[in-house]
């Protein structure tokens, strides 16, 4: 590892040796004659007036890893101008003075306007820190947000990221040596990084400290990550059968086929918000195509008229709707393109067919009425009832009018429940007692590029004596899971399996399944904390993985995002490419950050922890001064706020509202919180976020 640093001006900082740098050079160079400034910015204007500029600054060169090396520059204020630069390393530097013309940090200012930092302000009394991002090989851009996904939830704060690449644009790479100059890193650098200005009165270690800290950070997140394509990358067009209800929902799809290069069509039906040939709307899809959405023998049929009908070639199609994956996927294969086997997506979305995957003999029934179901009681040698059981709709999402049944004479109520939903069938199978998780796959030809597995602490139908009419909506989402490795990797691999033998090899897949016999539970740790830990008396049985539901799609987007947030994997970027064959930049995208801190899930770069937040009441939602709920959370609560990731409020001013939908809770807000420090801290602040949440509903 080599490190080039020049200090220009009086700079009092010495470059720091890396004790994993045995082979380090240094070239220092320091220049001794810098004129008093004025703060400055990259505005035209400015530079135009401050043609003399210099303010002390350094830089260094860092070759991060194999993919990419970085340059960090800082800028002094000019109230360090006068500071004598003792600090010098003996025997390997070299002073010289140079012109005042030359003015090096005003070349570094000018470098950032040409580059597009035009926005970018350099602090008048605080210290400047950039970093600027340099991929080590040529190639063609994958995503054009890919720092942006990198670098979120950073630990050391960001003030403005600069991408000026775009998607599928060809990049080539900078030598970076001792003989580039900066003007021309910086002109060349993939990414430009501002970070949050430092307080003049840091001293000299500890702004040492601090660049070694983001550095380190920086090769967490970059190391495996690749940016670019070796070959170039062919623009697709994608369709996606119906539009998401709103932009809450349908932003981060949108929002990822623009940076993936993918032009997106939406064929959803007659007066769609994304239909009219708005400004706005344009910027989230290419066109729109009305269709009539019904259920029905010729959905397919049209479908496949919608593709046809657009005048350019559609190379994908696929759906995150439910009850369209089948008719969907006999779309897809009309059209010849890419798709799952559509006898998988039959039994994925049929409750009792799925069921039937991992079933014992008698254990598992489905009726379509009370009659038909006490006409099965009637036949012990068919089916032969063992309580607890689970009764729920073949076709539903969402937990909707999904219970637990303790007692025969509980089965007709949920019998009844669950066929009154979707005109379905019910489904009556056996209740798994353990920990239930949501175990989520992206798979390219049947092998595991990703997986992550989420926790479900217990819900009210999980209480021992919970009723039928208790609901099994989840209440809240840790990551990553706690269960022992072992553990997981049974889940990995059973789930797995079940997919690949079904006939799903590539996509992302979302599972709901229970770890029978576990060797953890969830119990109080303490102060009314819940976790999932070791139990007291190991099991007598061996740990098997349960499936419940296969879901052919990513989570719901609620529970994309957090995952996103964890581990830097985007689910709906992976199933648009997906969907269009894209193989090559679907393993680009699937590979999580590399953080290494004892106890975390490899992958992760924190705890987190989603919270659901349900409705209290029922009527009339009103916002106290016109704030959301969740702002003002933040607001009351600063502790709080620094924890909090993401907050969404799922109800607006005037919205009417009920505590039930379906048989399925409907909720106020999700808030994703995170920590650093411990996984019990996670959990702590999504309980105290869960209790704090205020929302004033008006009977």
């Amino acid at each position: 590892m080599a490190i080039d640093i020049a200090l220009d001006s009086t700079a009092t900082l010495p470059p720091k040796v890396p004790q994993d740098a045995p082979d380090l050079a240094l070239d220092v160079t320091l220049d001794v004659t810098a004129a008093p400034a004025a703060a400055s910015t990259t505005s035209d204007a400015q530079l135009r007036n401050d043609e003399n500029l210099s303010r002390p600054f350094f830089w260094e060169r860092i070759r991060l890893c194999e993919l990419y090396s970085v340059v960090h520059v800082t800028v002094l204020p000019p109230s360090q101008l006068g500071t004598r630069c003792a600090c010098q390393p003996e025997g390997s530097a070299r002073q010289r003075k140079q012109p005042k013309n030359q003015n090096p940090s005003n070349r570094f200012i000018h470098a950032l306007h040409k580059a597009g930092c035009a926005s970018v302000k350099l602090a008048t009394t605080s210290i400047s820190v950039f970093t600027c991002i340099l991929p080590s090989t040529d190639g063609y851009v994958g995503r054009s947000d890919f720092l942006r996904i990198r670098l979120q939830d950073f630990p050391l704060p960001i003030e403005h990221i600069h991408e000026p690449l775009q998607p599928l644009q060809q990049y080539n790479a900078v030598p970076v040596n001792s003989e580039t100059s900066l003007p021309s890193l910086v002109k060349r650098a993939a990414g430009i990084v501002k970070w949050a200005d430092v307080d003049s009165t840091v001293s000299i270690a500890e702004l040492q400290e601090r660049l070694q800290d983001l550095t380190h950070e920086l090769r967490c997140r970059l190391d495996n990550a690749l940016w670019l394509s070796p070959e170039p990358i062919a623009r697709k067009r994608i369709a996606l059968v119906r539009g998401r209800p709103n932009i809450t929902a349908g932003g981060p799809i949108y929002r990822a086929a623009e940076a993936l290069g993918l032009d997106l069509v939406i064929i959803s039906e007659e007066g769609h918000w994304l239909q009219p040939e708005t400004e706005e709307n344009k910027k989230h899809r290419e066109a729109f195509i009305s269709t009539d959405m019904s259920e029905d023998e010729n959905t397919v049929n049209r479908f496949v008229a919608a593709v046809k009908s657009y005048p350019l070639p559609i190379d994908g199609i696929f759906t995150l709707s439910d009850n369209f994956f089948v008719a969907v996927a006999k779309a897809a294969e009309l059209l010849g393109l890419p798709t799952s086997p559509v006898s998988a997506f039959e039994t994925s979305v049929d409750k009792y067919r799925s069921r039937l995957l991992q079933d014992e003999p008698g254990k598992t029934a489905r009726v379509s009425s009370v009659a038909e179901l006490n006409a099965l009681l009637e036949t012990p040698d068919r089916f032969l009832p063992s309580f607890p059981l689970i009764v729920k709709p073949t076709k539903g999402w969402s937990s909707e009018c999904v219970s637990k049944v303790r007692k025969v004479e509980d089965l007709s109520v949920a019998v009844e429940k669950a066929t009154a939903r979707h005109g379905s069938t019910a489904v009556i199978e056996p209740f798994f007692d353990g920990p239930e998780m949501d175990v989520n796959f992206v798979l390219l030809d049947g092998e595991i590029l990703f997986c992550e597995i989420a926790d479900e602490p217990p819900c009210q139908a999980d209480a021992g004596d919970a009723s039928v009419h208790d609901t099994f909506s989840p209440v809240a989402l840790t990551l990553p899971s706690a269960l022992p490795d072992h553990e997981q990797e049974i889940v990995k691999s059973t789930l797995c399996d079940i997919l690949v033998n079904l006939g799903f090899r590539t996509g992302i897949f979302h599972v709901e399944a229970r770890m029978v016999n576990s060797s953890y539970e969830y119990r109080d740790i303490g102060g009314g904390v819940i976790d999932l830990v070791p139990k007291k008396t190991l099991p007598l049985g061996e740990p098997s993985c349960r499936l419940i539901e296969i879901n052919a799609r990513p989570p719901g987007f609620r529970v994309t995002l957090p995952s996103k947030q964890t581990y830097g994997v985007d689910y709906f970027a992976a199933r648009m490419l997906a969907a269009v064959g894209d193989t090559n930049r679907l393993k680009m995208i699937a590979q999580p950050f590399q953080h290494d801190v004892a106890d975390w899930a490899s992958g992760c770069q924190y705890w987190s922890r989603l919270v659901y937040v349900p409705l209290p009441a029922e009527g009339t939602v009103h916002w106290v001064e016109g704030l959301s709920p969740c702002e003002e959370l933040k607001r009351r609560r600063p502790d709080l706020a620094e924890h909090i990731v993401m907050a969404m409020d799922y109800f607006v001013e005037g919205d009417k509202v009920s505590l039930y939908d379906d048989g399925a809770r409907n909720y106020a807000a999700n808030i994703l919180v995170c920590s650093r420090k411990s996984r019990r801290e996670a959990i702590e602040m999504g309980d105290e976020v869960l209790r704090s949440y205020k929302i004033d509903i008006e009977a």
